[in-house]
């Protein structure tokens, strides 16, 4: 089973123009369906007048719930090719709506995969997203002659922590599961065996990605 996953943060929103035509492109972070099709409900209403408001949406860590629709562009040609960007940069939790404004100029089949594809594609790269994982909390006890190492050590790898300060400094780290044990050996190495970890219970936490 998955242990984690990637989800937009918030609900975002990107416009693009391909021949005369407005693409306007909708994410929002969602777990359920009820909550999707409120969301796709509202930017129907919001969008009362567009040509069409295409939508797709993926739920579960391993996207178990998919759906899609083409609101009247031609079969194929706009919900699945949503949906099949989703499922290549396996973001979930998430539901999308593309609105189409018609400019007057036909895209054809073939135009009208690739600009709603490009749609989607373009605001998931733009839209702040957050990891919901799994991390083992490593509390490292140090002197403050060592803080400096090991914060550089942490910068280094990308970790997430706290630090705390009083006699000696308790840098809490969060490892990922499959890190652990290298982690605190490379920082066991790090500070001549001076340091003194504690090990807390795994705990789910929600990471920014940027």
């Amino acid at each position: 089973m998955k242990t984690e996953f990637t989800t937009v943060r918030e609900e975002f929103r990107h416009e693009t123009i391909v021949e005369k035509s407005r693409f306007i492109t909708t994410l929002y972070p969602c777990s359920t369906e009820e909550d999707a099709q409120e969301f796709i409900n509202r930017i129907n209403k919001e969008f009362w007048d567009a040509s069409h408001n295409c939508t797709a949406f993926a739920l579960g860590p391993n996207q178990e719930k998919q759906r899609s629709s083409d609101n009247g562009e031609p079969s194929g040609t706009a919900g699945k090719p949503m949906l099949e960007v989703l499922k290549k940069t396996g973001i979930t939790n998430v539901a999308v709506v593309v609105t189409r404004y018609f400019g007057g100029i036909k895209l054809g089949a073939g135009g009208l995969i690739r600009a709603y594809s490009h749609a989607v594609a373009d605001t998931l790269q733009l839209a702040p997203k957050d990891l919901h994982t799994t991390r083992i909390p490593l509390e490292v006890t140090v002197d403050y002659t060592l803080y400096g190492a090991v914060e550089r050590y942490i910068h280094d790898h990308n970790l997430h922590s706290e630090s705390q300060f009083s006699e000696k400094v308790v840098v809490t780290i969060l490892c990922p599961i499959e890190e652990l044990e290298t982690i605190q050996k490379e920082l066991q190495d790090l500070s001549h065996g001076a340091a003194i970890f504690a090990e807390q219970d795994p705990t789910e936490i929600v990471l920014p990605l940027y």
